[in-house]
C-alpha cells in the first residue's frame, strides 16, 4: 500500500528543478543579450569614427585629384589661417576653392581669387565636418602631405601624389 508522501515529494522536487532550469536559463539570456548589446555598441562607435576618419581625407584628396592641373594647386593662407587652395579658370575669370580648418570645422569656400581681403571670409566657408587638426605641407615639388585630425584618436598623416606637371 501506497501513501503517496513520497510522491508529493517528488513532484515538487521535479517543479523546483525545472524552475531552476528555466532561471538559470533566462540568466544566461539575459547575460547574453547585455553583453551582445555592449558589443554591438562599440562595433557602432567603431565604424562611426573609421567613417568619419575615411570621409574626411577622402573629401580632401578628392578635391586634390579633381584640382590636379598645373600650377592650380597651393598651400596658402586665408585671414592667417593655412589653407589648401585649388584654381580653376572659368571664361576669363579665375576662382578659387579653399579648404582650411576654423571654428572647429574643416571649411569651403568657393570665392573669386583675390575678393576675400578684408572680409570676415573664414567664417563664410561652408561647414564640411568637425575636425581637431588640419594641416598642409608641400615637401617637394608635386607631393602634398597633408594630416587630419578628426579628434577620434591619433592624427593621421597622408601623402599624395600630383599628377600633373610641378617643375
Amino acid at each position: 500500500m501506497k501513501t503517496g508522501i513520497g510522491e508529493n515529494n517528488r513532484h515538487v522536487v521535479d517543479v523546483l528543478f525545472v524552475l531552476a532550469l528555466f532561471g538559470v536559463f533566462a540568466a544566461s539570456a539575459l547575460l547574453l543579450v547585455t553583453i551582445g548589446a555592449g558589443v554591438y555598441r562599440q562595433t557602432v562607435s567603431d565604424m562611426e569614427q573609421s567613417f568619419t576618419d575615411r570621409t574626411s581625407y577622402s573629401y580632401v584628396v578628392e578635391k586634390l585629384h579633381q584640382s590636379d592641373i598645373y600650377d592650380s594647386i597651393e598651400i596658402g593662407e586665408l585671414e592667417g589661417t593655412q589653407a589648401l587652395v585649388l584654381t580653376q579658370r572659368v571664361g576669363e575669370e579665375e576662382f578659387c576653392t579653399c579648404l582650411y580648418l576654423y571654428d572647429g570645422y574643416l571649411k569651403e569656400l568657393f570665392t573669386r581669387k583675390g575678393s576675400y581681403a578684408g572680409t570676415d571670409i573664414l567664417a563664410a566657408g561652408q561647414n564640411i565636418m568637425p575636425l581637431s587638426g588640419f594641416s598642409l605641407e608641400m615637401p617637394s615639388k608635386g607631393l602634398i602631405k597633408l594630416t587630419i585630425d578628426t579628434g577620434n584618436g591619433p592624427a593621421v598623416t597622408l601623402y599624395t601624389a600630383l599628377r600633373s606637371d610641378h617643375s
